[in-house]
C-alpha cells in the first residue's frame, strides 16, 4: 500500500520539516512538496494523493485549491496547517474533505495523530465500548500490536491518542497535554468510546514507564469501584466494510466468542 501525501505551503523550511517528518512514519509513505496553488491544482489532477496539508492563506475559496479537491478528488483529506482561529477557517469545517488542523510548530504526536485519523478509512478497525482503557492496554500489549488507540471521555469534549509499538505504549497526547502526563489523564476517565487503528506512525518511545506502574498509580486515584473486565461486558463494533476485521478488532472479536 501506497499512501501518496502532497504539502503546500510557501515556507520552504516547513515543507521540508513537515515532508522529512511524514516520512518517518514508514516505507508506504510519500510525499511531495509545492509552494503554489498552481502546483497543487496541477499535481492534485494528476496524483491520486490520499492527503493534502495545505497553509491556510491557500485555502482561501478564493483561489480554487479547495474547490478543485471538491470537484477532481473528492476522496482526498484535507489538513490546514495552521489554528481554527479564523471566520474563514472555521468555515472549512464544513466541507467533507477537510478533516482536522494541526499547529505550524509540529508536535510529533499531534501530526501523528491527526494524519492517521484523516486516513480513518485505510487503518480505523472499529471502536470498543463498555471496556476499561486499562483492560483495553493489557490486551494491545499481549498481542504486541502496533496501534493507536483513540480515547473519547464521553462526558466531556475530550479526547485522547495513545500510541503503541509492538505492544509497548511509547507516547500520548491529551490536547496540549503530552506523553506521560496525558496518559495519566486518560487513564482517569470513568467513561470512555475506544477506537482502534493499526498502526503506529511514531517510533521515539516519550512514556519510560512500565505499563502495570501507571495502572497502580491510576488506581490509587480512583474511587473504588466495578471495573469491567478485559472481555466481560465489552461490545465490539467494527469497521463496516466488505473485508472482515483485522488486527485488534479480530482480536477482540475471538476474545468475545469465548465468554
Amino acid at each position: 500500500m501506497t499512501i501518496r501525501c502532497l504539502i503546500i505551503d510557501r515556507n520552504l523550511i516547513f515543507r521540508e520539516k513537515m515532508g522529512e517528518f511524514i516520512k518517518t512514519f514508514g516505507n508506504d509513505f510519500r510525499v511531495e512538496t509545492v509552494e503554489s496553488v498552481n502546483e497543487a491544482t496541477e499535481a492534485i489532477v494528476s496524483t491520486d494523493f490520499s492527503l493534502v496539508l495545505c497553509e491556510p492563506f491557500l485555502t482561501d475559496l478564493k483561489t480554487g485549491l479547495v474547490s478543485c479537491i471538491i470537484d477532481k478528488k473528492p476522496a482526498v483529506s484535507l489538513i490546514i496547517t495552521g489554528q481554527e482561529d479564523s471566520h474563514h477557517l472555521a468555515g472549512l469545517r464544513t466541507l467533507g474533505c477537510v478533516k482536522g488542523f494541526i499547529s505550524r510548530s509540529v508536535r510529533s504526536a499531534d501530526l501523528a495523530g491527526k494524519v492517521v485519523l484523516a486516513l480513518d478509512s485505510l487503518f480505523y478497525q472499529g471502536n470498543v465500548r463498555d471496556i476499561s482503557c486499562i483492560s483495553l492496554i493489557q490486551i494491545v500489549e499481549q498481542d504486541c500490536s502496533d496501534c493507536i488507540l483513540r480515547v473519547i471521555n464521553t462526558k466531556e469534549d475530550i479526547e485522547g491518542l495513545l500510541f503503541f509499538k509492538k505492544g509497548r505504549l511509547i507516547d500520548a497526547i491529551c490536547g496540549t497535554i503530552e506523553a506521560l502526563e496525558a496518559v495519566k489523564r486518560v487513564l482517569l476517565w470513568q467513561s470512555v468510546d475506544i477506537e482502534l487503528y493499526n498502526i503506529c506512525p511514531l517510533r521515539k518511545n516519550r512514556i519510560n514507564a512500565n505499563t502495570a506502574t501507571l495502572i497502580l498509580q491510576d488506581d490509587k486515584k480512583q474511587e473504588l469501584g466495578e471495573r469491567p473486565s478485559p472481555v466481560t461486558g465489552m461490545k465490539i463494533s467494527p469497521k463496516s466494510t466488505n473485508k472482515s476485521a483485522g488486527g485488534l478488532a479480530g482480536l477482540f472479536l475471538k476474545k468475545a466468542k469465548k465468554k
